[in-house]
Parts: C-alpha cells; structure tokens; sequence
C-alpha cells in the first residue's frame, strides 16, 4: 500500500510538533525547511528563569528538538524550497529543490571541523546551531559562503571527516505526490527600516528584542553592543512594528507584553541594582500566570504609559529618551545605557505565492487563512496564520494533525 504522505512546510516548532503527532498517528510526514537548520526562530529562544520558572516556554522547544536530534521518526529536508505545486483530482504534486549545498544528517557527528575551516579563513559561511538539541549543529549559509561566491573549494568539504557536505552545481529536484499538506511557515520579525526614529542601526546601543535573546542565548547575559559592560538604566519599548497605523500594522502582536515582562524579571533577578523602564501602550495579559508577573513587575521596574518621541545620543554610548510624564505632566528626557526595542511579529513576504499555489486566503493583517472550499487536504498552522507564543504553536501544530489525520481517514 502507497504511503499518504504529508508535506509539513516549516521546520520551525509548529512544523516539527505536527510531524511528530501525525508520526505517532502512523502517518509519514515530510518537513520542508528552506533554512540550513531545524527548530526556526523557536530554537534561539533563551531561557528566562529566575529562582523559579517564568513559563517562557524555552524548555518546551528542547523538548520537542531532543526528540528527534538522532532517531527522527519522519523525513525532512533542510535548503529545500518549494518551486511548484499542482493539484490532481486528491493528491499533490509538489516539486522541491535542494541546495545547491546540504549536510547529510545521518552522517554528520556534529564535530564541528566545517565551522572552524571557515573560521580559519576569517568567512561565516558555515553557522552553528542556537541549541545543543539541534542536529545537524551545523548549517551552510549560501548567502555568506565566500568560497561559493569565488568558485572556490570549499573548506568545509575538504575538513568534514565524515564526508557529509554535499556541494552540488545545481539544486536537487525532487517532486513528492502528497495526500495533504500543512503550512507552517512561521513569521518573520518586524526590523525598524534604515531610517526611523529609535536611533536602530544608528545608535549601537539600542537593540531589539531579538538581538537581546541571541545575547542572553549565547553569553548568559543582555549587555551593552558598545562596550559588553552590564547596563545599569535598561529602557523597554514595546509595540515596534505592532498597532502602528502609520506602517500598515495595527494588530496586537500579542506575545511582546509577557516577554518583556518575563526579560525584565530575568535581568533584575541576575542584576538586582539595574534599573529598568517599560514604556507601553497597554498591557495585554495573554500567557499563563501573566497577572503574578505583572504584578512582580510593578513593584520591581517602573512602568510607563505612552511611547517615548525621540532618542538622542549621549556620551558614553548612552541614549536620551523623551517622552511625556504623567506625573510631572510635562515632557521629560531620561538617559538609559541600554534600549531594548519589543518588536512584533510580520506576516512572511512569500505569503501570496503561497497562498496562490494552494488556494488558500490572506487576512487583512496578511497572515494566512485556509480556504474554505478546501479547508482540510491544506491545513494551516502556528504564526503562519497569526501571532502566538510557542505553547500556543505547540496546541494548535496537534489541533493541525488531528485535522489532517482525520481528513485523511476519511472522516
């Protein structure tokens, strides 16, 4: 009997959880990441605990990563992008393209001799992993690979004892007849433009949230970018690319209130002197036990109605923030060492592509919906159709499986 097999799109959580419960359901899921690396953005999430558990959900992506780190029950492919999909009475014929470059999962050890012969030559070709979970550890990044840019051999290849680094001419092609499909592309994180009034790009010490969970990830700690020194004034600002009319983005990102409060909980615990500021607009109280940490935040950090105007820079690498005092009722500047920007989840740019390829719609915020015509061969799942924590992606990536197990049952 011919498999059913499923194309799960995105081997972020939502894609790997929904792999893993149509596995155990006997189905045969296959994950398409474009990326060099399992685990998505979910993966460089840091654990934000204090003496206790803030329910950041960091364990919960390990969890799932540990899982398949050496014996994954379904097939995935990494560097593979999906260049065509067309429907056939009630299968799918998808075509997927890999590489030109890939690491053999099943042969590589993670040793890591790839990273330091690119290292070796001063390049950042080759890109590590943000958890230990994660295998392969090691990815190519075709953008940054200077040997494949020059024509070169590259280091990599030759240093892999295992011989696990496949370098084609050209990308593999591979079409899959698939008897359902779920999308999980994920999100892409808002990224102030070149210009724009927080001083990102222009001033070094002001950062965004995502840039502060790869520091707090890799060194334990969120430090200043001028200089690695511990920031005594921390300012949060929140709604960075979320309710803003101004840039098409008037949805709530949702997840942004409980992660800065969570951050900032984390950074007064391990530095009980920092003193920090949270500038909002109002607080939405989605998560689990989001009040108890709201009101630890209270009486630990200032909170601070309205969003602040302007940001200058001062010596030392310090930043002038304005912004109007309720108290004093008139507008105030505050010098702050270190500006941490809680920006919002974007909708994927290749959204309507995709959305044309399967049938599937957009809302208005430009996040996926599924069509109603065909609401079970393709199902959508995670923050492809919408912001959400990764508890929520976990919950709604099963709630996507039963779904499709189901349709494909029969029932």
């Amino acid at each position: 009997m011919q498999k059913e097999v499923i194309i799960v799109i995105g081997g972020g959580i939502t894609g790997l959880t929904v792999a893993l419960e149509l596995a155990q359901l006997g189905k045969h899921p296959l994950v398409v990441e474009r990326g060099p690396l399992l685990g998505g953005r979910s993966a460089s999430l840091p654990c934000k605990a204090t003496d206790r558990c803030l329910k950041c959900n960091n364990c919960l992506v390990e969890d799932t990563l540990r899982q398949i780190k050496y014996d994954s029950p379904f097939e995935f492919m990494t560097h593979t992008t999906i260049s065509d999909i067309r429907r056939e009475a009630e299968s799918w014929y998808v075509t997927l393209e890999t590489g030109p470059f890939f690491i053999d999962w099943e042969k590589c050890t993670d040793c890591g001799a790839c990273y330091e012969a690119c290292a070796r030559l001063g390049a950042s070709g080759v890109v590590r992993g943000a958890s230990i979970n994660q295998h392969p550890f090691f990815g190519i990044d075709q953008k940054a690979c200077s040997c494949l840019q020059k024509g070169a051999d590259p280091a990599c290849v030759k240093e892999c004892p295992e011989g696990a680094i496949n370098i084609l001419t050209r990308p593999q092609t591979r079409q899959v007849k698939a008897h359902g499909i779920v999308v999980a592309t994920g999100y892409t994180p808002y990224v102030p433009p070149e210009k724009n009034r927080f001083g990102y790009g222009r001033l070094p010490n002001v950062i965004t949230t995502q840039e502060a969970d790869e520091m707090l990830r890799e060194s334990g700690a969120v430090t200043r970018p001028s200089d690695g020194r511990v920031p005594q004034r921390v300012a949060f600002v929140q709604c960075v690319g979320s309710r803003d009319r101004r840039i098409g983005r008037e949805y709530c990102s949702r997840i942004c209130c409980g992660y800065s409060l969570r951050l900032a909980l984390h950074m007064i615990h391990k530095y009980p002197d920092v003193d920090i500021t949270i500038f909002y607009m109002d607080i939405q109280n989605f998560g689990k036990d989001f009040e108890k940490y709201y009101s630890e935040v209270k009486d630990k950090a200032k909170l601070v109605r309205g969003l602040p105007g302007d940001f200058y820079a001062l010596d030392e690498g310090k930043i002038s923030v304005s912004y109007f005092s309720e108290e004093q009722q008139k507008n105030v500047a505050q010098p702050f060492d270190l500006v941490l920007l809680t920006i919002g989840l974007s909708p994927q740019e290749e959204n309507p592509d995709l959305a044309n390829m399967l049938g599937l719609g957009i809302n208005e915020d430009g996040f996926l919906r599924p069509s109603q015509a065909d609401a079970s061969a393709v199902v959508v799942a995670g923050t492809a159709r919408g912001p959400m924590d990764v508890a929520e992606c976990i919950c709604d990536a099963k709630s996507a499986a039963f779904k499709m197990a189901n349709f494909l049952e029969g029932s």
